[in-house]
């Protein structure tokens, strides 16, 4: 099987977000989410209020806390049952409650199953606070979160093997987010996704921050019933952890609600506290060129964090991107895609799968890009022009299974030292 050669494009940094470090920035940043909050509530600026009374203000469908093993939504007449593996415990994610109890998923045969069934036309949201108990990658599955599942016609939200948590709304199409893998295990966060059919916005927030967005769409009209912690139609994706005040709605929230429901509970505080960013977090530098990122790249083998250039972020991401888009070919139309249709996008009709960002044919005079597909499999390489730059290779031979290398001298392949926890915060080189 030939190697299909293309030239990737060196470029530059892009105005991305605030830096949250200075004093001013944090006081702005906090004046704005109290008046996003003053805003929802129509009165004038006051403390907020509690994250329950936040969440139902906005109306969702139907809102399930998960405090014991079953229960009613706090919003209209639906019901939600455990079944398996699933205990109530304690304390759970950080919404100030007195008692905060979440719903404990051992990843074997734990699911939670609603009355709740449909009701997404054009328009939906789904939000959960999460708290993973072991890394995707380690267990080698996809951890379910939440959603309506129906074969060519999803409304799913689950974190997959590569710990990237994915967002679907067709028949395989996604939008996609990469949290720091170093914050994912043991910790609380709050996801909120929402896709619109009618302006095809699909967007993912973390923390109240929106980190994922694009016109991907998807199909309207979801009528299957709404699961928690595993898909009664894509089986075996029983999450392993926590998973508390789930909510859904026939409309996708606007960022403004999505922060003041975060800027509700007691993790805004430590949020909005300066850290310092992790070991292993390499920070984009600035370039020249036509690359627009503000993307951190986190990657590991068996030692610990591996540093990247900037040259090696770049590359690093465009086998980032290709992966993410040979995984959703898979999935969708049951074969991977060669390098045209994946710069192109054009994939067969009805088929919603993201393409490369960047046009490839200008020149990066650091790598030299290398695809090869055949049936469900494909192997990338991205390959030094220049002495002391870090080879990678990106391969699979199935769905799901994806194993990443890397050389530090020259082009890396099978027998390269091998990465293993890797995550990539902020945009990607995928896009629809």
């Amino acid at each position: 099987m030939p190697d299909i050669t293309f030239q990737a494009i060196d470029g530059s940094k892009q105005k991305g977000l605030p830096d949250m470090s200075s004093p001013r920035q944090i006081s702005r940043a906090a004046v704005a989410v109290a008046f996003a909050i003053a805003s929802l509530n129509g009165a004038a600026l006051q403390a907020p209020a509690d994250f329950v009374t936040t969440v139902t203000s906005t109306h969702p469908l139907a809102y399930y806390r998960l405090d014991g093993p079953s229960g009613k939504s706090q919003v209209g007449t639906t019901t939600w049952k455990s079944t398996g593996g699933v205990t109530a415990a304690a304390p759970g994610a950080p919404i100030g409650a007195s008692v905060s109890k979440f719903a404990k998923f051992d990843g074997h045969d734990g699911a939670i199953t609603t009355t709740q069934s449909g009701g997404i036309g054009t328009a939906g949201t789904i939000m959960a606070w999460v708290n993973l108990a072991a890394l995707p990658s380690k267990v080698g599955r996809i951890f379910y979160v939440a959603g309506e599942s129906q074969s060519g016609n999803d409304f799913d939200l689950q974190f997959e093997p590569d710990n990237a948590i994915r967002f679907f709304t067709a028949g395989g199409g996604n939008l996609t987010y990469q949290p720091p893998v170093a914050t994912l295990v043991d910790q609380w966060h709050l996801v909120v996704a929402s896709v619109d059919t009618v302006s095809l916005a699909r967007v993912i927030y973390w923390d109240g921050k929106r980190v994922a967005t694009d016109k991907g769409g998807g199909r309207a009209g979801k009528t299957s019933a709404f699961t928690i912690g595993e898909s009664p139609v894509f089986t075996g994706r029983f999450f392993k952890g926590g998973i508390q005040e789930v909510a859904l709605w026939s409309r996708a929230l606007k960022a403004a609600e999505v922060a003041a429901i975060y800027a509700s509970s007691n993790a805004v505080a430590s949020a909005v506290a300066p850290s310092a960013a992790p070991a292993n977090s390499t920070a984009p530098t600035p370039t020249t060129g036509p690359f627009a990122t503000t993307a951190k790249i986190d990657i590991e083998d068996a030692k610990g964090p591996v540093q990247l250039r900037r040259e090696e972020q770049i590359a690093y991401m465009f086998l980032s991107a290709i992966e993410i888009i040979e995984h959703e070919c898979q999935l969708t139309i049951q074969h991977t895609c060669p390098l045209d249709q994946i710069l192109s996008g054009s994939y067969p009709k009805g088929a919603i799968i993201e393409h490369l960002k960047f046009d490839p044919s200008k020149t990066d005079p650091n790598y030299t890009y290398t695809l090869a597909t055949n049936g469900m499999a494909w192997e990338a390489h991205a390959n030094p022009r220049k002495p002391g730059l870090k080879g990678f290779c990106s391969m699979a031979r199935d769905v799901g299974t994806v194993v990443v290398t890397y050389s530090n001298a020259g082009p890396a392949g099978w027998t390269s030292t091998e990465l293993g926890n890797r995550g990539t915060e902020g945009d990607s080189f995928a896009t629809q």
